[in-house]
């Protein structure tokens, strides 16, 4: 990923662009050199505030909001701040009911207009970072052992006490603004250094590494960062400006951007792959609007074409038959539906042959207008069982006339009108039934009446 790295110095600035794959900066080159250059460009910012001051605490264990307490206390007690500043920090570790923690106080006044400047040129900054932070955990990132780092500048310089990844101790001293860059005074603080950690008891400071613009101050034979954070060809340029690739291992928590920037660049990247995603469906719509457009445009072509084929037909048709003999032909299509319309006996009877059940045999098969069947039909002798199952509404048209008789028990007879019934309703949802049964005569009578 290619980013700008960007040192705020006063109202100038200098910057390099830096590519970083798999959390390794692969390459390293110069510019922007104007704040046009920012724009559309991603942007990591590095700015030393006047007032800094940096300690390590030990607080008690609780709930975030607790703790940010205990801290914020801490650093008013030092009385190196008129106003309360910003409190940036990590806890490093936890034993039992206490947190190691490593602070950061910073007076971030004049923080807003400088970023202020680049938005304006259209930087995305994804942080804002004090640099001795920066070489600090490029220096804890590079050694594992108690390592002592010495970033050495024109105005001063920062000692920084690293161990296993965490910042033990991190202060500046500044030169004299008249004698200017002093190597007596480099070296005192280094020693004094040494000797803190010696007499606090454990394992001494076990290497020295000093870097910078001026780190021949101190040793001028100084051994490259180590570690796989930075590529062989860029570890001599980073012994000079370790600012710029320290830059990318500074922990979230000492990120100086303000916490909406923050909650906005971390949305932003599913914002812009939802924006893809809907564009993509958006594309796709579109695009199946123009061709079902295109399908719908070419069916209305070919109905109009065959309209106009039928049209051109039927006036061929009308001329070639004479008038006289239209009539012939019309009543010959109203007979062919009136026959259409008419009920197939034939498959009835077929089903009849198949279905009626056994003892039983049909002595009336008749089809009439709804209602003849019944008025017609001559009343028999007085039954002392009888059954009636009829549909609440029978439709208007031809209706079927079945009488089945056979002599059989009551309760065979009872199951077998059951059994045609639910066999008549399959064909037609609308039947209407009457069951009759002599018992002296041991007749049973079924009586059904089909819509056809």
């Amino acid at each position: 990923m290619r980013t700008v790295v960007v040192r705020l110095q006063d109202e100038a600035f200098e910057a390099v662009t830096v590519d970083v794959r798999r959390k390794t900066v692969v390459r390293c080159t110069d510019g922007p050199a104007a704040f046009t250059g920012l724009s559309g460009k991603r942007t990591v910012v590095l700015w030393e505030p006047s007032g800094t001051h940096f300690l390590r605490e030990q607080v008690y264990r609780g709930p975030g909001d607790v703790v940010a307490l205990q801290i914020q206390e801490k650093v008013e007690r030092t009385g190196f701040f008129r106003t309360a500043p910003s409190v940036f920090y990590q806890v490093e570790r936890e034993e039992g009911q206490v947190a190691h923690v490593f602070i950061a106080a910073m007076d971030l006044s004049g923080l807003d207009d400088r970023l202020e400047t680049l938005w304006r040129h259209g930087a995305r900054i994804q942080g804002v970072f004090h640099p001795a932070v920066a070489v600090a955990f490029l220096a804890a990132r590079s050694f594992t052992e108690k390592t002592l780092t010495v970033w050495i500048q024109e105005h001063g310089f920062y000692l920084a006490v690293t161990e296993n990844g965490r910042i033990l101790s991190l202060r500046f001293v500044g030169f004299d603004a008249f004698t200017g860059p002093s190597e007596s005074l480099v070296r005192e603080e280094s020693s004094f250094t040494l000797q803190q950690h010696e007499s606090a008891g454990g394992q001494g400071i076990t290497r020295i590494q000093a870097c910078g613009p001026l780190h021949h101050l101190l040793d001028a034979s100084q051994g490259l960062w180590e570690g796989l954070g930075i590529a062989e060809p860029l570890k001599k340029a980073a012994l000079k400006h370790p600012e710029w690739f320290g830059a990318f291992f500074v922990p979230a928590p000492f990120n100086m951007l303000p916490q909406k920037v923050q909650v906005w660049n971390r949305h932003m990247p599913w914002a812009m792959r939802a924006a893809a995603a809907l564009l993509a469906v958006s594309l796709c719509q579109a695009g199946l609007w123009m061709y079902w457009k295109s399908r719908a445009q070419g069916l209305e072509k070919q109905t109009r074409e065959a309209a106009a084929a039928v049209a051109g037909r039927a006036e061929a048709v009308q001329k070639a038959i004479p008038w006289d003999r239209m009539a012939v032909v019309e009543e010959y299509r109203r007979a062919v539906q009136a026959f259409e319309k008419e009920p197939r006996m034939d498959a009835w009877m077929v089903w009849l042959a198949e279905t009626v059940p056994k003892n039983f045999r049909v002595v009336r098969c008749a089809v009439s207008k709804q209602g003849e069947s019944a008025r017609g039909r001559t009343p028999g002798p007085t039954h002392p069982s009888r059954r009636r199952e009829s549909p609440a509404q029978v439709a208007q048209g031809p209706v079927l006339s079945l009488e089945l008789r056979g002599t059989v028990a009551f309760q065979e007879a009872h199951r077998a009108f059951g059994v045609f019934l639910a066999a008549l309703k399959e064909r037609k949802n609308e039947v209407s039934g009457i069951f009759d049964y002599d018992e002296k005569t041991g007749q049973a009578a079924f009586s059904f009446e089909v819509p056809l």
